[in-house]
């Protein structure tokens, strides 16, 4: 079999959590399958190139609009396609548009990521295109139950749909450097919280900063993205000692995922879908308090057992409830255990991308039937 997974970008060099998943889906399935990628470049310029063994064609692009790349060439290059299955991982107009326009050989499988959230003016215009796109998958595969109980549109669709969580490498956030741990709890304190992520508009962040003042610890607010300056401003107006240490490398992640006591998940739209984040820190063996958004946020977290849920918005439920785990470390020290053990067991990327290629091996017998 031949799998080409569809996107708009590719990790590394972009480092997302959907490009992460893309990206292991495709290091694990070249075990039963020949695996290629197609995503766009970044440039004008199209290329091939090899990314940790996968060949990656990025498709030359005019730039972005409301983050959707503008690539003319798109339609042909699937067109082009060589390939068994066609995953395409959406939302991603740039790829549901040229799938459309181009009809490539190969059988449709739709990963099925999040709704369209932010641009709701635009999707009054767009949907009847994508639901006429959704309704030629042979299969959709949403991320959770919750988020497939609660989008409109895969409601319509619901008998195409397969559950498949996502996964992480749990290998790589074990033996953490214990050095940089006890420099960072000198620095932050021995129970500080930690977010880890994109500054993005759908992670409330400023929910977070407000929290801060409430929150018996220090607050480590560590990534980038185009909301962190207005949530350093915030944080200076309103005198919260919370630090804003960039983007981590790897090593740093894992460092500050094992030092801290407590990960903070604040986000407040249905774009957070589904929480790469909150694996990471239960891989860790951390409690988490995230959100209720009526998304995978709350099937990753499960409330009282791996962490705490709270309603979004509210920085004062959000800093009760971390507080509550900092004032009971034997609470902190067994929901997190708890949790190490559940990513273990359900959540490790070789056995979603096992789960995966056998789907597309249905939907392939299907589609020849």
């Amino acid at each position: 079999m031949k799998i080409v997974h569809v996107y708009k970008d590719y990790c590394p060099p972009i480092l997302g959590g959907m490009e992460r998943h893309i990206a292991l889906m495709c290091q694990f399935q070249r075990q039963w399958a020949e695996v290629e990628a197609l995503v766009c470049s970044r440039s004008l310029f199209s290329r091939a190139v090899w990314r940790e063994g996968i060949r990656v064609t990025e498709v030359g692009e005019w730039g972005r609009f409301q983050s959707a790349p503008v690539s003319p060439l798109f339609p042909w290059r699937l067109r082009r396609l060589d390939a068994d299955v066609v995953v395409v991982h959406v939302p991603n107009p740039t790829a549901e548009l040229g799938w459309l326009l181009a009809r490539p050989r190969g059988c449709l499988i739709v990963r099925y990521h999040s709704d369209v959230v932010r641009q709701a003016a635009a999707m009054r215009v767009y949907r009847p295109f994508l639901m006429h796109f959704l309704r030629q998958a042979a299969m959709i595969l949403p991320t959770s139950e919750p988020y497939l109980a609660t989008s409109p549109l895969l409601q319509e669709l619901r008998e195409r749909c397969r559950v498949v969580p996502l996964g992480i490498q749990m290998e790589e956030f074990q033996d953490p450097d214990e050095a940089r741990i006890a420099r960072l709890q000198a620095a932050y304190g021995p129970d500080f919280v930690l977010f880890s992520g994109m500054h993005r508009y759908y992670k409330g962040l400023p929910y977070l900063v407000h929290a801060a003042k409430e929150i018996r610890a220090r607050v480590v607010i560590a990534g980038d993205g185009p909301e962190r300056p207005a949530c350093r401003a915030l944080a200076r107006d309103l005198g919260v000692d919370a630090v804003f240490p960039g983007r981590l490398s790897h090593e740093d992640l894992v460092a500050h995922l094992h030092a801290c006591a407590v990960f903070a998940f604040p986000s407040v739209a249905r774009s957070e879908a589904f929480g790469i984040s909150i694996m990471e820190a239960h891989a860790c063996g951390k409690p988490v308090v995230a959100t209720r958004l009526g998304t995978g946020v709350e099937y990753i977290n499960r409330d009282g057992e791996t962490g705490l849920n709270v309603p979004p918005r509210d920085p004062a439920a959000l800093a009760e409830a971390i507080n509550t785990l900092l004032s009971d470390p034997e609470r902190r020290t067994r929901m997190g255990a708890f949790a190490r053990a559940r990513i273990e067991k359900e959540f490790r990327a070789e056995t979603v991308a096992r789960r995966e290629f056998e789907l597309y091996q249905e939907a392939l017998a299907c589609c020849g039937s």
